[in-house]
Order: structure tokens, then sequence, then C-alpha cells
């Protein structure tokens, strides 16, 4: 039985295996390695139908709608482990697959630092599939990105973008008994509206992630990033320097989302490659700012546990500036004396732990107020191109993108070409955080079926120098 034919099982208004289906591929994995004489293992299944409708030059130039299913079996002998990926679920394939998994564990070097496999857990209840965006097909789609096209069409712009709908199946199994499932979608919805080509031209953005793509408001995004593509013509320069600055929700959320390589989890902070070694529990940025990694955050895309078979925690990474706790998989709580927070990501992507549903707490401000307080400074719709390039001292650099703002005596008074940055997190720009935004918005991503929550906010960057 290969993916497809599992697929196939289930109609396409329902999930693509089911969980009846997933335990059985599940069982006879285990059994395969139970029959090559491993001492224990484990099988997770990841299935996905992933489908994406891009469009460029304000028409549709692309669907694409992958599915796949593929099952990460581990083999345990002693303390070694092997793992093998396979998409051909017949009983042939996994007892080869099994041999192959048993075959890797027995040559690798015992590990004392093997944590074992997950004994048998209770995991909260929890679900956000939702039907009309497991179901949403390219006829859907189109109909959607047409309007946010003529929206386009009818000022004078040129309309790009894409728009995602996804349903992501989760289920895990071990020889000791422990087993989960999971089933969940997310949809996003993202557009760059040009006026011209050229660097006079103006360019507006807007993007929304969401559990159902009922919730995507796709004429409110196409209208805002329209305005932002006209209000944009013919940017000025600036000189490089700090500045006061109004990071809008995406610039935010980018920024929330590098936390993820800055060394967010236990194994970097044990090897010092972290952002909190030799400062947890000490002040690292201003008392505004908490960021907290939470499956139960209105809005996120419910996963009550990991690809390890452990329950996914609450965890808050900076709690009122303190670095106050990190992820940890199973290996590196057992290297720290701790319990696995849930965070480890399929078939040992992230080793340490990796947050999916990072949340940066809001305040009690809006944009406007932010604005009106900034004698001389900037408005930044989003940052493109970011990337740490000092994760200790959590240093990031990037450029502004669509919609860039000189702010003169508390208002918006003209457009800025984009402008590049370096700067800190901690100890930039969400130390000298001065205001945050009531409000929050959802984010997706591209590779995982995860969401981001942000608010606006008010602080100080260091611009380098500007882009043509």
């Amino acid at each position: 039985m290969c993916a497809r034919e599992v697929q196939k099982r289930e109609s396409g208004c329902g999930p693509m295996v089911g969980r009846d289906l997933a335990a059985d591929v599940i069982a006879r994995a285990l059994r395969a390695l139970a029959m090559v004489g491993a001492d224990g293992g484990e099988a997770v299944l990841l299935a996905q139908r992933d489908a994406l409708t891009r469009f460029a030059n304000s028409e549709i130039h692309q669907n694409a709608d992958v599915d796949a299913a593929t099952l990460n079996i581990k083999a345990v002998s002693g303390m070694r482990e092997g793992t093998v990926d396979v998409s051909q679920f017949d009983d042939a394939s996994l007892a080869r697959a099994a041999r192959i998994a048993y075959d890797i564990a027995s040559v690798q070097p015992a590990s004392d630092d093997w944590p074992g496999l997950a004994e048998p857990q209770q995991y909260e209840a929890g679900e956000t599939f939702d039907e009309a965006t497991a179901v949403a097909d390219p006829q859907f789609r189109a109909g959607e990105v047409a309007r946010a096209i003529a929206l386009a069409d009818r000022a004078g712009l040129n309309a790009s973008g894409s728009l995602r709908t996804r349903v992501t199946e989760v289920a895990y199994g071990n020889s000791l008994g422990a087993s989960a499932y999971a089933r969940l979608t997310d949809a996003s919805f993202k557009t760059v509206m040009l006026t011209d080509l050229g660097p006079d031209a103006g360019s507006g953005y807007a993007e929304q992630g969401a559990c159902s793509v009922r919730d995507l408001d796709v004429d409110a995004l196409a209208a805002q990033a329209v305005e932002l593509g006209k209000s944009t013509v013919n940017p000025g320069t600036l000189e490089p320097g700090e500045y006061p600055v109004v990071l809008m929700h995406s610039a935010v959320a980018t920024a929330v989302g590098l936390l993820a390589y800055a060394g967010v989890d236990g194994l970097s902070y044990l090897e010092g490659r972290s952002y909190a070694s030799g400062r947890l529990g000490q002040k690292i940025t201003g008392d505004l700012v908490t960021i907290v990694d939470d499956w139960r955050v209105p809005g996120m895309p419910a996963m009550p546990f990991d690809f390890e078979g452990m329950p996914r925690q609450a965890v808050s990474l900076i709690h009122e500036g303190v670095a106050a706790e990190l992820l940890y998989s199973r290996r590196a709580a057992a290297r720290a004396g701790r319990q696995s927070t849930g965070h480890d990501l399929y078939g040992g992507m992230a080793r340490g732990g990796y947050p999916l549903h990072l949340c940066m707490m809001p305040g009690d401000s809006c944009v406007e107020e932010m604005i009106a307080s900034i004698r001389r400074g900037v408005l930044v719709t989003r940052f493109n191109y970011t990337n740490i390039v000092h994760p200790v001292k959590a240093m990031f650099t990037g450029m502004t993108k669509d919609g860039t703002f000189l702010i003169e005596d508390g208002k918006v008074t003209r457009p800025l070409r984009n402008l590049r940055f370096t700067d800190s997190l901690f100890e930039g720009i969400f130390a000298r955080a001065e205001r945050l935004s009531r409000d929050t918005k959802l984010f997706g991503d591209d590779m995982f079926p995860s969401l981001c929550s942000a608010p606006a906010l008010q602080t100080v960057l260091n611009f380098t120098g500007s882009t043509v």
C-alpha cells in the first residue's frame, strides 16, 4: 500500500488517512520492528495535502496540490537508534524499512544521552480541523484570488501573491504502548500590489494566516495592499542611523519567528549556542516583552503532542523581559536533567526542540497612538530577507519592504525607499520597546502547519542604509 493509496481510502471531504488507518499502518510497522529483533521502536506518520494557488502579473500562473504521506520508523537496539523514512506502506515495504532501520541502529555508537521511548501519555483534547479548508479546490482558491486581482485592476495596480490551504495529519505509536493522533488545517493569503516596475514604483503588502480558510478576509487584505501600493510611489531617502520605529504586526511576527534560530531550544543552551546561554533567569529585554509557545492560544492550530509522543507544553520563553524557559525534546531534556516540553519535530529535524505556536503577548496601545508619539521616525510594514547573524547576541539583519514611511511630528508624511538594518532582537528592538498594540494578527508558515501571533510594536531600530 503506497501513500497515495492510503489517501484514496478516504473521500476528499474528510481526513486523508484517518485515525483507524493510521493506527493500522503504525501497528504493522511496530510488528515489523519486532520481527527483525529490535529492542523496541516507534513510528510516526505525517500526511499532508498542501494546496497552493500562486498569481503574478494579475493572473493565476500556478496551482500546486501535493498529497504526501511519509512514515518515519525508528529502531532501538540497546542505547542506539536508527531511523528510516518510507512512503510505501505494504507489509513488504515496512519489513524492508524496519530491517534497514535496525541495521543502522546496530552500527551506531551507543549514546549516553539516549532518553528511551516515551511511556504512554495523556493528551489534552484539541482539534482545529476545518471542513471548508480541507475540501478547498483550485476553483475555490481561484475565486478568492480573482476578487483580489479585480480590486487591483480597478486601482490600476499589478497583483501577485498566493493562497494556501493545507490539511495535516500526525499519528504516533511506539512499542511501549504510547499512541496519539491529530488532524488540523491551516490557510494563508499574502499579496503584493505594484503600481509599476522600477525604483520609484509603489508596492503594498498584506498577509494573514488562520486555521480556517473562512477566516481569511481576502477582500480586506487586497484593499490594504492596494492602498499601501498607491501611497508608496516616488519614495524618498533617509540617512542611516537609529530611529524610533513603529513595526507593524507582520514585521514583529518575523522578528518573533527568528527566535527559532537564535537558540530557543535546550540543546543550543547546553552547547552555549543560545541567546539564553548563561542568562537564563536574567533580564534580557524590556518589561513589555512576553513571548510564549502555546498551542492553546486562540486561533492557533491544535497540536497537543510532538513527534516523540510527548504532550506539548505551554512554555513562556520570555516573561516580562526575563529569559524564563526553553523548549526541550526528550534527548535535550535527558542531557539537562529536565522533562521534555513536547517540542520535537518530525524525523528529529530539530533535535533540541522547535516552536510551532509562537505568540508575543499584546499591550494596551494602538498604531495611531504610536505614530502620534514620534517626532521623527519610520513606519515599517514588513521585513524581508531577515537572518540571524549571531545567535548568542541575537543579532539579525534584513531590509524593510512594501510600505516604509517617514513619520514627522506624529504623522506619516512620505514614503521611503526600503531600508537595510542590523540590530539585536533583545538588546535592540525588544529591549527598547515602548508600546505594544492591544490587537494581534496571525501569520502562517510555508514549511510547517504553524502560526505566529504578534502585535504592532513601537521601538528603536538601527538602519544601515537604503536599497535601490
